[in-house]
């Protein structure tokens, strides 16, 4: 089966690619400002990418930064006194013991459908070295997905010291981050089934 496009049909297609680029200049500026370690991402794996692959990333991170960016930022008290309320997937004294750090969970958010991202924001009462951050994650993560099996496309954790949070999470600088993904790589996340994690990966991240 054959097709020819008239010149209408030209047109219109145009006018949608014109509105799509368009569209994505604005998801992209918004990412830059809101999350620019996501634009990073996207940046450093972009290169090997299509573009219909750089699109469906954009779309799907765009409910990311929308949820992140419209909620109101709490105090540094608030967020200690209401870490046990955040981390409730978590057993974190079960944790801190297996693990030997203690830690509390700031903030949880879970963001998107379909895939279904899960972030959490963890406040540690002293820095640890990157072996023992990588083992605090991968037990959040883990115990996540015993009380939600199968729910989760990504899971990513932020990692803060105590003595250095500001005012909010928001304004607070992390000095760490981890990420769970399949084969650690943020342009499958979605693509890859969830049955068992098989094929997902744990990466570290020093940010300071």
């Amino acid at each position: 089966m054959s097709f020819r496009a008239t010149e209408g049909s030209a047109a219109i297609s145009s006018v949608a690619i014109s509105e799509q680029s368009h569209l994505d200049s604005q998801l992209w500026s918004m990412i830059n400002k809101t999350h620019p370690w996501l634009r990073r991402e996207f940046i450093t794996r972009g290169e090997d990418m299509k573009k219909g692959s750089v699109i469906f990333l954009i779309i799907s991170f765009t409910f990311i930064i929308i949820g992140l960016s419209c909620k109101k930022a709490p105090s540094e008290k608030t967020m200690l006194e209401t870490a046990q309320l955040a981390g409730i997937e978590v057993d974190t004294q079960k944790i801190a013991s297996l693990t030997g750090v203690q830690f509390k969970i700031l903030k949880t958010q879970t963001i998107g459908y379909m895939p279904l991202h899960r972030f959490y924001w963890v406040c540690l009462k002293n820095k640890v070295d990157s072996q023992k951050v990588k083992e605090l994650a991968d037990a959040i993560i883990k115990e996540t997905i015993a009380k939600r099996p199968k729910t989760y496309h990504s899971f990513t954790v932020h990692f803060f010291c105590e003595d250095e949070l500001a005012d909010s999470v928001e304004k607070s600088k992390s000095f760490a981050r981890t990420n769970f993904l399949p084969e650690g790589d943020w342009t499958k996340v979605g693509r890859v089934p969830i049955d068992d994690y098989e094929d997902y990966e744990l990466t570290y991240i020093l940010l300071e």
